[in-house]
């Protein structure tokens, strides 16, 4: 017995040895939880060359939307991996785990962790902590509450279609709101309730978005035509709606908890956000006090 003990014991160590420096992809491992949502984290990490402290170089291999992202980053003559995975905890919060492994110096680096913590466990850890503490900073500056079932009501707007990155739909609308409202001045058209931004096109993998800017307004009998602000008469849109606080430039970060939440609850939702901004930027004051309904359209 005592024998065969001794086989089951050499043939488990040899096991490990072969996964340790064979199989596995990876020299080290750290993870972290955050109470944001899988997609808003997902969106944070693959910017993470935005908001980097030292001097890497970070470029995307490939992703996995809202789960996983392997990213290539290069330090001086150093080449690393960082492949992060992304779970949801079964209380909404997050799971983030960076597998990272050394890509000139592997079989060095297995032979090295397990004894200390030399430079590549450092950086590794301070890459991630870094990650984890940015969107902690971000996350002081907006909420995102109260999702619930809601109705749209049609609106009879001028508007100013526009194209952008996400994260340039802000200063893409403070250029149009001179032409819009002078369109409408100068016409003696009445303003009819609150500005808002309706996405037409989302291209996920290039953050691209193709979306009208529209201020609601009277209809008139006769409106004389304008060569770029034109007018519509939105549809009736049944959704999931949240309320944003923070700085407008911000808001899409309540589309990505709608995508969470619309994924947990089954509901079958359009990615064409649309945002109504109850506040006037113009008018200051802390952004947290700042106002925007946003809104997943239901698809039929």
């Amino acid at each position: 017995m005592n024998r065969w003990l001794k086989w089951f014991l050499v043939l488990g160590i040899l096991c490990v040895v072969i996964w340790y420096f064979l199989l596995k992809e990876y020299q080290y491992q750290v993870s972290f939880n955050t109470k944001e949502p899988r997609a808003v984290m997902y969106k944070h990490i693959l910017d993470w060359d935005s908001y980097k402290r030292d001097n890497e170089e970070i470029s995307v291999i490939r992703k996995q939307e809202y789960s996983e992202i392997v990213q290539r980053v290069n330090y001086g003559d150093s080449t690393f991996l960082y492949n992060w995975k992304l779970k949801r905890n079964s209380d909404g919060s997050t799971k983030i785990t960076a597998y990272i492994s050394d890509a000139q110096n592997k079989f060095v680096q297995l032979l090295s962790v397990p004894f200390g913590a030399n430079d590549f466990v450092q950086r590794s850890i301070k890459n991630v902590k870094d990650v984890a503490d940015a969107q902690k900073l971000i996350a002081e500056t907006y909420k995102v509450h109260s999702i619930t079932d809601t109705t749209i009501q049609r609106k009879y707007c001028a508007y100013l279609p526009l194209r952008s990155s996400i994260n340039d739909k802000a200063p893409a609308m403070l250029r149009g709101i001179a032409l819009i409202m002078e369109y409408i001045k100068g016409n003696e058209i009445e303003l009819n309730g609150d500005p808002f931004l309706q996405v037409t096109d989302w291209d996920e993998e290039e953050e691209m978005i193709s979306f009208d800017f529209c201020f609601p307004v009277k209809q008139l009998d006769s409106i004389p035509p304008h060569p770029t602000v034109l007018l519509k008469t939105t549809e009736t849109l049944d959704g999931i709606k949240a309320e944003f606080n923070g700085n407008y430039r911000d808001s899409e970060v309540a589309w990505y908890y709608l995508l969470d939440h619309a994924a947990e609850n089954g509901l079958d939702v359009k990615p064409l956000p649309l945002e109504i901004y109850q506040n006037d930027p113009h008018a200051g004051g802390d952004p947290l006090t700042w106002k925007a309904q946003v809104l997943l359209p239901l698809n039929d």
